[in-house]
């Protein structure tokens, strides 16, 4: 049986490397759910292989050097004690997002120096600061590249616990939906210019660890879902004032799907709860966006989840997990089908 390749990319986040735990696990259990009383019923694990891309590290120095320039924390602890509280909450726990608005809402504190709002402040560095850095500057890529080299490198993790040629879902969060984007996005366009395997062979010889060389899970020929959760997608249009429409979203399912996985489908599904003040629609950027994207309005659960504070809490919700658990049921059977009514399912 071939499993599915699950690909998590987290959005504004700090260095916590169990952040894909959370949807990892509702995820699977909802997937077994679709197979509840079935003789030979997938292993949830073993059916779908999730894979977690934790670009954090490549601006986490850069922003404690940042902090450390304004603010010593003399009596210690202030920052560590808001990076605890941001991983409780990541794991989707509403019950520490009360303390934590407390922290980033205090106007001073007696550990720091004089500047005030300093909680307030490092939720603006991470939530403005890591959208200014990802942006290209003219001639220069250095925070996109690196970002994204964290990508191929999960990709290839990816690749070599699930196979070479395994159907792909990416899942990704808030700023990691523009990574999802993009990536896949520079993928497509790398694919289209390379026309035979000589020029294949030529970028292999450039750079030995070039993606477009490696698996077709790499190149990203295998994907078939993406889902976007919280997503400020819709703000990078104003990077082109001058289009009235944005008419190149990357495609989804890709185009070389069908040639690995014949009868495989897939779709594009953008979730946002319309409390959530950083999350947007996408399909009035244009034409090509209602075509290509679903957009679901959802209401997620919980006691702050009528207020703008609902953005970190999609993917541990079972109203966003359970939908695309369904959906990633249904292509495992695709894929599957023959093997599957071997077993006498």
């Amino acid at each position: 049986m071939k499993p599915l390749a699950v690909l998590i990319i987290h959005g504004v986040e700090i260095q916590d490397e169990n952040f894909h735990l959370t949807p990892m696990r509702l995820l699977q259990k909802h997937f077994a759910r679709q197979f509840k009383g079935q003789a030979h019923a997938p292993d949830p694990e073993k059916a779908i292989i999730v894979e977690p891309v934790h670009w954090a590290p490549v601006l986490e120095d850069a922003e404690r050097r940042l902090f450390e320039q304004h603010f010593e924390d003399k009596a210690g602890g202030f920052f560590e004690e808001l990076r605890r509280l941001v991983v409780r909450v990541n794991g989707g726990s509403e019950l520490w997002l009360a303390p934590l608005t407390a922290l980033l809402s205090r106007r001073k504190d007696k550990r720091l120096g004089r500047l005030h709002y300093p909680g307030a402040r490092w939720l603006i560095m991470h939530f403005v600061g890591d959208a200014i850095a990802y942006q290209p500057g003219i001639g220069k890529s250095e925070v996109y590249d690196n970002i994204h080299a964290s990508v191929t490198e999960a990709l290839a993790r990816l690749r070599q616990r699930a196979g070479d040629d395994a159907p792909l879902c990416v899942m990704a969060h808030s700023l990691g939906s523009v990574i999802a984007s993009n990536y896949f996005y520079d993928m497509q366009v790398a694919r289209a210019s390379m026309s035979d395997q000589e020029q294949i062979a030529t970028r292999l010889l450039e750079n030995p660890e070039d993606p477009m060389t490696r698996s077709p899970l790499e190149r990203g020929e295998t994907l078939a879902h993406l889902y976007t959760m919280g997503s400020p997608l819709a703000l990078w249009s104003l990077r082109y004032p001058q289009q009235k429409e944005l008419d190149r979203p990357v495609n989804v399912p890709a185009a070389e799907l069908m040639q690995h996985h014949p009868g495989a489908g897939g779709e594009w599904v953008n979730f946002y709860d319309d409390d959530d003040v950083i999350a947007y629609p996408l399909q009035p950027l244009g034409e090509a966006y209602r075509k290509s994207v679903r957009d679901v309005c959802v209401k997620l659960n919980g006691l702050f989840t009528w207020t703008p504070m609902v953005h970190p809490f999609y993917w541990a919700d079972d109203r966003v997990m359970e939908p695309i658990a369904k959906s990633l049921a249904a292509t495992w059977r695709q894929v599957n089908a023959s093997g599957f009514r071997k077993t006498g399912t």
